[in-house]
């Protein structure tokens, strides 16, 4: 099923909120985790699969992929780690179920093609919590001879229920959509890929681009942004995929273009879905939001509302100095976005017409040096985690942090 949100306004919104407003958020995890291999990467993914995360990253300099499970209050267990060779790209990380959800990592990577002279495979290393070692490696599918890898883009994820996984991936060049997989157990795939953004003659097939993960409170989503050439926005394209297998592809149509591929999505309530992103409109630079509404007759397309400027570059300093958007959740009404700032990530909340609600929510960092953040946006609460490097005198360790943020319907 696809559907389409049209874009019909454009709001410029410069609205402040007094410092002495109660947090538009609170925190109510806040954890420092044990020390560890996995713990101090910086670069990791957080995938929700059943009653708790996966979390795991690739170590490059010993090429090793380290991940484990933590659950809800940010106890890391089962933390174990396994070799993986240097990929052309990747790995990225979904995770799946063998015995209970979420028991199985898949690691998956481009790799030089075992079987294609000059090709490419897009392939899966499975590991089971307790095993001693990861299966051998599976094929998923082969990209052609002479496929410009700088070109290729790769997205995992899993069910929110953590009983399978999936894989997107594509080449940008035209005419190629983007195609994707369920991951069963050991990532044995029988059926053949399915594609996004396809289209039966394939010079109509968009040109695409920013093919990322995106939260949902069940089933799962990807995403990528589209050009729309008749007036210079982006469209951000989604697939929702539901435990059934169920499947629809929704169009936002933003009123803005989509730059750095920094760009969250997330559902909210009642049918509709939020957007945080980089938007750009002549020569005006801003983290904005966008909300879509559905229409009270399902058959028809629903609106989406896109606001710019919220918070202009000027706030951040110039546009060379943006934070990405590292998450967007919904709080009633209201809009909660989660910004990633070396001085420490902050959360912003606005309501729907783009008044900001509450003061900034700021989290901890010791010296204002915090890293990446990974973030799972489920209803009224997120999720996140991130590094901070700690100073003292001439010694720096890294820590890492795992944090929920509620945000109320209501605020006090």
């Amino acid at each position: 099923m696809t559907k389409i949100g049209l874009g019909v306004t454009l709001a410029f919104v410069l609205v402040g909120c007094g410092s002495d407003a109660p947090p538009g958020a609170t925190q109510t995890v806040d954890k420092t985790l044990p020390d560890s291999p996995l713990a101090r990467l910086a670069n990791v993914s957080l995938v929700r699969a059943g009653d708790a995360f996966t979390l795991a990253g690739y170590d490059s300099g010993s090429g090793t992929v380290r991940w484990g499970r933590i659950g809800l209050d940010g106890t890391l267990t089962q933390e174990t780690s396994f070799g993986l060779a240097p990929p052309v790209m990747g790995p990225v990380f979904a995770a799946t179920k063998k015995a209970v959800p979420g028991d199985q990592l898949v690691a998956i990577a481009l790799v030089r093609s075992s079987s294609v002279s000059g090709g490419y495979d897009v392939a899966a290393v499975v590991e089971t919590v307790g095993d001693v070692a990861p299966a051998p490696a599976v094929v998923l599918a082969t990209l052609p001879a002479g496929t410009d890898t700088n070109l290729v883009q790769l997205a995992a994820g899993a069910m929110v229920s953590g009983n399978l996984g999936y894989v997107a991936w594509g080449t940008r060049v035209p005419g190629i959509p983007i195609s994707y997989l369920m991951l069963p157990a050991d990532a044995l795939v029988t059926a053949t890929p399915a594609t996004f953004l396809d289209a039966p003659v394939a010079a109509d097939v968009p040109p695409w681009d920013c093919l990322a993960s995106q939260s949902s409170p069940a089933g799962l989503s990807f995403s990528a942004v589209t050009p729309n050439t008749a007036n210079g926005t982006s469209d951000f394209q989604t697939a929702e995929i539901d435990e059934s297998g169920g499947t629809t592809f929704m169009t936002y149509q933003l009123t803005v273009s989509v730059t750095n591929c920094r760009i969250m999505g997330s559902p909210a309530s009642a049918g509709s879905y939020f957007m945080s992103f980089q938007g750009n409109e002549g020569a005006t630079t801003a983290i904005d939001f966008a909300a879509y509404y559905p229409p009270p007759d399902p058959s028809l397309d629903g609106t989406v509302t896109t606001y710019h400027p919220v918070l202009p570059a000027a706030i951040f300093g110039d546009p060379l100095n943006m934070p990405r958007p590292a998450w967007v959740g919904s709080a009633g009404g209201d809009v909660v976005i989660g910004l990633e700032r070396k001085a420490g990530p902050q959360v912003y909340r606005f309501t729907y017409n783009a008044l900001r609600h509450g003061s900034t929510l700021t989290l901890r960092s010791v010296n204002g040096n915090s890293g990446p953040v990974a973030a799972w946006s489920g209803g009224d609460a997120v999720y996140l985690t991130y590094t901070d490097q700690v100073t003292s005198g001439s010694t720096t360790a890294t820590q890492r942090y795992f944090m929920r943020i509620d945000s109320p319907a209501s605020l006090p």
